[in-house]
């Protein structure tokens, strides 16, 4: 009886395991819509994390160009200011030949005020301020000088004291100025007026004439150091070597004048 019962339980217990229900595990739902939108924030993220980089990239290289550029920079502003310095010792008289030389330069391209720093012109009156208070126009001033030449012969130098002897060559005054006053004479003498206007244009037909020659004249420029500076010494033959024939012609009209 007992084996009988032992084999009821049994058959029942297999029974309730068999009609336990097993479950199956659970898997949460996931859509389409919710895949692409991970998807997306994937996505958006690695263009932040890329363009977060590339920006960085490139920030580094301006700053790498930048520095160059300054380097570069740098460079020829210091370049200039040597220059700069350079340039202002060259145009410095710093010997008697250079004083002589910035003085013809400046006269030949009748640059008058340059021609002040190269000369100490004592109790001649300097060339600016002789050429401003004439009635010669820019044109008639740059005609007095444009075919000047020179060429420096001998120097001699002590401390503060030099000497150097120059070939100045320039158009023949003496001719001009007689030319220039036949034309005078015969406005003159024909009754006609002879403006001011006139007698600067005759002065500049007279410069401009080919056919006017050159005279040649051989002079020992003085020169006198001044804080560091050499100065040309102006004087009466500095005057008739830059004018040749200039002071002869004055001379001539004089002894005719008076008589």
């Amino acid at each position: 009886m007992e084996n009988k019962e032992e084999n009821v339980d049994k058959t029942k217990k297999v029974e309730e395991v068999k009609t336990e229900k097993v479950e199956e595990p659970k898997f949460s739902k996931v859509s389409g819509k919710d895949l692409k939108k991970e998807k997306d924030m994937d996505t958006i993220e690695n263009k932040k994390d890329k363009k977060s980089k590339n920006k960085k990239e490139k920030k580094e290289k301006q700053e790498k160009g930048s520095k160059k550029v300054g380097y570069w920079v740098g460079g020829i502003v210091l370049v200039l200011v040597v220059l700069a310095i350079v340039t202002a010792l060259l145009l410095l008289p710093a010997t008697p030949e250079k004083a002589v030389e910035g003085m013809l330069n400046s006269l030949k391209n009748a640059d008058f005020e340059s021609v002040n720093k190269y000369v100490n012109y004592n109790e001649i009156v300097n060339s600016s301020e002789m050429l401003q208070n004439s009635e010669m126009d820019e044109e008639t001033q740059s005609l007095l000088f444009d075919k000047l030449t020179w060429k420096v012969l001998n120097i001699s130098k002590e401390e503060n004291t030099a000497s150097v002897e120059v070939e100045i060559t320039n158009k023949d005054f003496k001719q001009i100025i007689s030319n220039y006053t036949q034309e005078a004479l015969r406005i003159a003498f024909s009754g006609e007026s002879f403006t001011q206007e006139q007698q600067n244009n005759q002065l500049k037909e007279q410069l401009r004439n080919e056919e006017i020659g050159t005279q040649t004249v051989t002079t020992t420029i003085q020169l006198t150091k001044q804080d560091g500076e050499w100065k040309v010494q102006a004087d009466e033959s500095l005057v008739n070597a830059l004018l040749p024939g200039l002071q002869e012609a004055i001379n001539s009209l004089n002894s005719i004048i008076n008589g």
